[in-house]
């Protein structure tokens, strides 16, 4: 049993579900007809991936810095940083750039992992079951959400 989850409130979220063989993490963003996969391997100094298809996904590479995940999505020129600080139940980290970013909050415990991209008002929700599924990789995917969710509001 893989991670389960969802990005944002009931009509208008995402669900979240992914698989980890020890080596690569392959998932979903969305619904079954509707939804985004996604794929990434361990590699070198970190993870390396794909969100979507060849002509309409983004490439996805992360490493871990101490107690820091270090998050890029897309190319060079168009792409989208991210970062999270672990703490011992839960992190906190940014997403996009200082001035038009996101913050990221979370808590996790046996588990389940409950946070908030976002201001108080304005953010999204995010729940997930990482089940055999580590953190890291789970919240790689709420990241990747996060973008996803941006392109299509």
């Amino acid at each position: 049993m893989g991670l389960q989850g969802r990005y944002g409130n009931i009509t208008h979220g995402l669900d979240l579900q992914g698989t980890f063989d020890g080596q690569e993490f392959t998932g979903r963003i969305g619904s079954f007809t509707g939804g985004i996969d996604v794929k990434f391997t361990s590699g070198g100094a970190g993870l390396v991936g794909r969100v979507g298809g060849v002509t309409h996904g983004f490439d996805l590479s992360a490493s871990v810095q101490g107690r820091r995940l270090v998050i890029h999505l897309g190319g060079l020129t168009d792409g989208t940083d991210a970062w999270l600080d672990f703490t011992d139940d839960g992190a906190n980290g940014h997403y996009g750039t200082f001035t038009a970013g996101q913050d990221i909050s979370l808590r996790h415990y046996a588990g389940e992992v409950r946070g908030r991209v976002g201001g108080y008002t304005s953010g999204r929700d995010f729940r997930l079951d990482l089940n055999d599924v580590p953190l890291p990789l789970g919240l790689l995917l709420v990241v990747c959400a996060v973008r996803i969710g941006d392109a299509r509001a």
